[in-house]
């Protein structure tokens, strides 16, 4: 097998797969490792380690629309499984995570919960029904981390709502003695806001939009490693803030762009990503238009 030294060992093997196979790898979603990802999953795996208490220490996630907050909570929730005991038959969840809807009520919420641990749900039941099957399936699947995501959905309910919603994420976090994460964007500061002994327990950690700095080196370089390409790209600094302007400064459109640059080189056999490449990128539908 040929050594391939720019790629990580999972692009390495798919090097010499057959186009259409690598280019599906390319359009997949993955995994892709770099600081500011590293040290949120870090935070995230001391919650999950945390024991039981009375008042759990929590942490909010602040972010843009594509910052990558779901894809760290995928990539969390994979690196904590489900368990079974196999002497005993039981499982244990050490996290679980839900995406609160558009307008979130206490029964959506429960009701979110307990398929989520698989649980069938009888909408007959009363909200206290409800609340004592959810946290007793809650205790006995040993929850450790309890993840909402969309958190700033709550906006759209009134301030009555809100505040309904935020004592109940609260009172499961008490009840159960698990981590509470909340993620969301901007505007979730100022619906977790509503709630201060909610807040005053959630350690903040905003993702902000990438600059054309070292850091942004780092993810590009990382995410370069990840494309299946047979020759290195090799990026200057005037192709890196080039591509940080392009993206916006989101996570989401700086691989979008590089997925779609690595996938034209291995279409045109040129193998790799240029700085003529960045230069000439243009969004599909203005190339289109362009065409017209």
């Amino acid at each position: 097998m040929i050594e391939l030294p720019h790629l990580a060992s999972g692009a390495a093997a798919l090097a010499n797969s057959p186009n259409e196979t690598r280019i599906r790898a390319i359009r997949s979603d993955r995994w892709v490792g770099f600081d500011r990802a590293r040290r949120v999953l870090r935070h995230l795996d001391g919650l999950c380690d945390h024991p039981p208490s009375t008042r759990p220490p929590g942490l909010a996630i602040y972010g843009h629309s594509g910052m990558g907050k779901t894809m760290l909570v995928e990539k969390f929730k994979r690196n904590h499984p489900p368990i079974i005991d196999h002497s005993t038959g039981v499982e244990s969840m050490p996290v679980l995570a839900i995406t609160l809807t558009s307008r979130p009520t206490e029964r959506r919420i429960y009701g979110q919960l307990l398929m989520a641990m698989g649980a069938s749900i009888n909408e007959r039941l009363t909200l206290m029904e409800l609340e004592i099957r959810t946290v007793l399936l809650l205790k006995s699947n040993n929850v450790r981390v309890l993840v909402f995501d969309e958190v700033h959905n709550l906006l759209a309910g009134t301030p009555r709502e809100q505040r309904v919603i935020l004592q109940l994420l609260r009172y499961l976090s008490n009840e159960i003695k698990a981590s509470l994460v909340c993620l969301g964007v901007s505007e979730a500061r100022d619906a977790i806001a509503g709630d201060t002994q909610l807040a005053r327990r959630l350690d903040q950690f905003v993702l902000p939009r990438w600059k054309a700095d070292e850091e942004f080196q780092e993810l590009v370089t990382a995410i370069l490693r990840s494309l299946p390409l047979k020759l290195p790209s090799a990026l200057s600094s005037q192709s890196l803030r080039h591509l940080s302007r392009l993206g916006d400064g989101i996570t989401a459109r700086v691989f979008g762009i590089l997925n779609e640059l690595a996938i034209e080189a291995i279409q045109d056999g040129t193998e790799r990503i240029t700085d003529e490449n960045i230069e000439s990128w243009k969004p599909a539908l203005e190339k289109e238009a362009a065409f017209a």
